[in-house]
C-alpha cells in the first residue's frame, strides 16, 4: 500500500507469486512503484537524497507498508515518513 508517494496519492497493490510485469507510458509511476518498495526494503531512496522529495505534492506526510509472505510466516513492513525527516519502521514477524 502507498499513501502520499511521488504521484501516488493512495494505491493498493497486489504481487502474485513468479514474474510481475509494470506496463504504462512514460511518466505514469511505474519507476515510483519500483521506488517504494526500495524505500520500504532499505529506508532510503536510490533517486533523490532529500526524503521530502517523496511526499505527494501538499501532503505533510507519506506511508508505505508490505507484507512479505514466507513458508515460514508472513512479515509486515511500514514506513511513515513526515516533512521532518522522521521514519519509523515497524515489523512484525
Amino acid at each position: 500500500q502507498i499513501q502520499h508517494f511521488r504521484n501516488y496519492e493512495a494505491t493498493e497493490i497486489d504481487f502474485h507469486s513468479g514474474l510481475n510485469i509494470f506496463l504504462g507510458q512514460n511518466a505514469q509511476g511505474k519507476t515510483n512503484i519500483l521506488e517504494a518498495i526500495y524505500f520500504l526494503a532499505l529506508t532510503r531512496s536510490h533517486r533523490t537524497r532529500s526524503d521530502k522529495d517523496l511526499i505527494y505534492f501538499s501532503k505533510d506526510t507519506l506511508k508505505i507498508s508490505g507484507q512479505l509472505v514466507k513458508q515460514t510466516g508472513n512479515i509486515s513492513l511500514e514506513i511513515d515518513l513526515t516533512p521532518k525527516g522522521r521514519i519509523t519502521k515497524m515489523l512484525n514477524l
